[in-house]
């Protein structure tokens, strides 16, 4: 340059850019290898997740509330769903058949429901009841159970 500045020449490329070209694409085998190796590593950190859970007595409790909690929405959103075609279909010639299957459900459900709240007003009672917590050791819930459990083809 004219003030004394030498000129360094710049890449067209971006270090990014070379980099990536640099590097092959792995094969075909290598990809499936690399999925299989992944799938296992998050296995096993959902198998020591859930052993870990299932040894904590607080653990379960609160996951037993939280789908006592789900279950009870569930079955109120079912039952809302169930008593409009019932209203609908109440009363229509021809369609007694229906009709009562419709209330045999609607009744199912309704009494789920009761079942469900008790058990919730239970797991809620146990989760303020903060006087007993146990965590079991690896040594009586080891991480192969849950493994071979919950997440095996075989059966137990």
């Amino acid at each position: 340059m004219m003030d004394g500045t030498p000129l360094v020449p710049t890449p067209t490329r971006t270090e990014g850019e070379m980099s990536r070209r640099e590097k092959r694409k792995l094969s075909k085998a290598e990809r499936e290898a690399r999925r299989l190796r992944l799938d296992a590593q998050e296995l096993d950190a959902l198998v020591k997740d859930t052993a870990a859970a299932f040894r904590s007595s607080h653990e379960i409790v609160e996951d037993s509330a939280t789908e006592c909690d789900r279950r009870r929405a569930d079955l109120e959103a079912d039952l809302k769903y169930r008593r409009l075609p019932y209203e609908i279909w109440r009363g229509r010639p021809g369609a007694e058949v229906l009709v009562t299957t419709m209330a045999d459900l609607i009744a199912e459900n309704e009494r789920h429901l009761v079942a469900i709240e008790q058990l919730c007003r239970r797991f809620d009672d146990l989760s303020k009841n903060h006087t007993w917590h146990e965590t079991l050791s690896t040594d009586l819930v080891p991480d192969e159970l849950i493994r071979r459990r919950l997440f095996s083809d075989s059966p137990a």
